[in-house]
């Protein structure tokens, strides 16, 4: 299974990408991007199976990415990341087909146990 990590906060992408035991999680390439643009450019180059995103970016949202690969029909799984717990966001998110919603920070057990049902 291949993972895209989507945050404009480096420091989030690092944490992610350091901390979570992927092998463990069935993952076998972790792609990061900055932007929505940017995660937009790496699913057209390298399919994935899976999609964490943060839910507020610069320019474009979670949700816009969201949108985008349900248009694009990619047959991925999105797990969407946000800071505010405001039940809009994952009602918006779960009627766009998320497979789930997580506040953070991010605690690493609980985002493989997640990764984990999405595989």
């Amino acid at each position: 299974m291949d993972i895209l990590l989507v945050d404009d906060e480096v420091y989030t992408l690092r944490v992610l990408k350091s901390a979570v035991h992927w092998e463990d999680c069935g993952i076998e390439n972790v792609w990061t991007a900055l932007s929505a643009a940017r995660a937009r450019e790496i699913l057209e180059e390298h399919p994935v199976d899976l999609i964490i995103c943060d839910i507020e970016m610069p320019k474009e949202t979670g949700l816009d990415l969201l949108r985008w690969v349900r248009e694009k029909n990619y047959n991925a799984e999105f797990i969407l990341l946000t800071c505010h717990t405001d039940f809009s966001y994952a009602q918006q998110a779960l009627k766009l087909g998320a497979l789930d919603y997580c506040v953070k920070p991010v605690i690493v057990e609980e985002i493989e146990k997640v990764i984990k049902r999405a595989a």
